[in-house]
């Protein structure tokens, strides 16, 4: 079987479930391509990244079609279906997603010239409009996997129905996910395949090693909340530190922010990070800590594959019951979920983990046995697998 991955940009440091996936497939012998609307982001790349056998095609990021190799393949298509043709580009023009038409021409010609399957989108934004005009111009089939910032944010919210409603099939990353989307389109089949992760050796962690956060530095992470809790600490007689690895748009704001708030010794930023460095800090932390929210333009996580990774290792979690968090992390089984936009209930749940050490290893080895079953990523690859083969039959 071949599949065509249609994505918005790859490789992405902070997408590894993508290129986790994909050599899931390829694992399991699926021949991958991929289209790839932007080129790699700078900084580093997960090593799995090297392991991927997939062709990587970077499709023109403003296409002209005038230009070649546009003219070529839109010619080309036009020539095989007329009336196809023609019809996807009125949509476009009415949709006003012209851009996204000729990159899907470029993607059809591809898909039909190497005797692709599938299409498969990830997120439901520009990835998903160039696979749903792809697929209308070749006649291979497309499906998405939904994550989060696409199926909620004000931006993207009101144009999901049409991102989704041609697709065989949507794949989502939880419950909570699929009844939203269920509600959007409802007659396009949907499944809940979670983001695997595989199970690492244990972390021999004790009460004194930092709280470790590892997230983009935007609005939906709560990183602001987690310092205000470190603060709190502070100021209670207690000296926790905080690791941060990750970039983003907000760095400046939060380390003025916790200069302010007298513990800018004690947070550490560290920027972007290779996996490596990733897991020695997983090492040394006593629990990982990620207080999500909903963001003011509606945007906010999914199911955080840094949680899934945390209790992958064995490490306590203390985050927020917003989306599908409470899925993975269930409140004093396998982790601890407190309120959304509340610092004070951060902090308390920090310091009880520092505090009760026993019952933080309890819940990390609970929450490395529900990993272990619902979140290996064999099975995910498997049930992808099982989908694929259903659309393109």
């Amino acid at each position: 079987m071949k599949v065509l991955y249609v994505l918005k940009r790859y490789p992405r440091l902070s997408e590894t479930f993508v290129v986790q996936e994909i050599s899931g497939l390829e694992a399991r012998g699926i021949v991958v391509g991929v289209d790839a609307l932007l080129p790699p982001e700078d900084g580093p790349r997960h090593p799995a990244t090297d392991g991927v056998r997939a062709s990587v095609r970077y499709v023109p990021r403003r296409p002209r079609l005038r230009r070649r190799p546009v003219f070529t393949s839109h010619s080309r298509l036009f020539v095989r279906h007329p009336a196809r043709w023609v019809r996807e580009a009125l949509r476009a023009r009415r949709q006003h997603t012209w851009r996204r038409f000729l990159q899907g021409g470029l993607v059809a010609e591809r898909a039909l010239r190497d005797g692709v399957d599938s299409l498969h989108a990830h997120f439901a934004t520009a990835a998903a409009e160039v696979a749903g005009h792809a697929s209308a111009l070749s006649g291979v089939p497309f499906t998405v996997t939904a994550h989060a910032k696409d199926i909620y944010s004000v931006e993207n919210a009101a144009r999901l129905a049409d991102r989704l409603g041609r697709a065989s099939a949507v794949v989502t990353v939880s419950n909570h996910n699929a009844a939203h989307i269920q509600g959007v389109v409802p007659a396009v089949p949907l499944r809940v395949i979670r983001n695997g992760v595989s199970l690492a050796a244990p972390a021999e962690t004790s009460g004194d090693g930092p709280v470790l956060c590892v997230a983009r530095l935007v609005e939906k992470k709560g990183v602001d909340l987690l310092i205000e809790a470190i603060a709190r600490l502070h100021r209670a007689g207690r000296p926790v530190t905080l690791e941060l690895i990750g970039d983003g748009p907000l760095r400046e704001r939060l380390t003025e922010q916790a200069t302010a708030l007298g513990v800018a010794h004690a947070v550490h930023f560290r920027g972007a990070q290779p996996s490596t460095v990733v897991e020695e800090a997983y090492r040394r932390a006593a629990m990982v800590v990620l207080p999500c929210r909903v963001a003011a333009d509606g945007d906010r996580d999914g199911l955080p594959t840094v949680l899934v990774e945390a209790l992958a290792r064995g490490l306590p979690v203390v985050t927020t019951d917003v989306v599908g968090i409470g899925e993975l992390v269930r409140d004093g089984e396998s982790g601890l979920l407190v309120p959304p936009e509340d610092p004070d209930a951060i902090a308390d749940a920090i310091a009880r983990l520092s505090d009760d050490r026993e019952f933080a290893r309890s819940l990390g080895a609970e929450g490395r046995s529900l990993v272990a079953t619902e979140y290996d990523p064999a099975l995910s690859a498997r049930a992808l697998e099982q989908l694929l083969v259903e659309v393109a039959a």
